[in-house]
């Protein structure tokens, strides 16, 4: 459990280095973040509930606000849709594929002050998100999967002569995917990415 300060006092939140932090935080055997926090013990009031709160870990989310209050969590159902229609900042902005981490507080130091380029939090991985450069790889990644192409291929590099000629996959494609392969965008898009239902054919 926490502890509330009676009286404000000098130092810094430990998480997002907010001023005259006020609730003291006893970390729990299993955390293992110490090298995303502050030296201190002291957190501001919405830190310390994300901290005991598992949500936080186990969800993405967006939470609006500023410096001087934060509020209205919200989920992210659908991340892709979310990240191409992302609402005006400030906004603190959280991913996950693993849910578990606490990357979370990586999220609260790295605000989002621009929708256009900012850096994106994933567990605990900064990725450096563009706007013009995220549209282009989601749109190559949903006309490839609505080829049915398994994700596996698409972050494997280029693409085995089986799966070349099963998808048909051009040569231009291949090249591209092979470029792809440690890009943590890509990787990202891929990811949270869904197959498009194809319309059957009627005869």
């Amino acid at each position: 459990m926490s502890e509330t300060k009676t009286e404000l006092g000098v130092g810094c939140c430990v998480f997002c280095g907010a001023s005259n932090p006020t609730v003291h935080v006893r970390f729990k055997d299993t955390f293992t973040a110490y090298q995303y926090v502050q030296a201190g013990d002291w957190a501001c009031s919405r830190c310390a509930v994300m901290l005991e709160d598992a949500k936080f870990r186990r969800n993405c989310w967006v939470m609006f606000g500023n410096e001087e209050g934060w509020s209205k969590w919200v989920k992210i159902e659908d991340v892709l849709s979310f990240l191409q229609n992302m609402p005006n900042p400030t906004f603190v902005l959280y991913l996950t594929l693993q849910k578990r981490k606490h990357g979370w507080i990586l999220a609260v130091q790295n605000p989002v002050l621009n929708r256009n380029r900012f850096i994106l939090v994933v567990d605990e991985e900064k990725i450096f998100f563009e706007r013009h450069r995220f549209m282009r790889l989601k749109m190559f990644s949903e006309n490839l999967l609505a080829r049915e192409v398994p994700k596996a291929v698409l972050l494997g590099g280029y693409p085995s002569a089986s799966s070349i000629r099963r998808f048909k996959l051009s040569f231009d494609e291949c090249s591209r995917l092979r470029s792809l392969k440690r890009d943590r965008l890509w990787y990202l898009v891929v990811k949270f990415g869904k197959r498009i239902e194809q319309p059957k054919k009627t005869l």
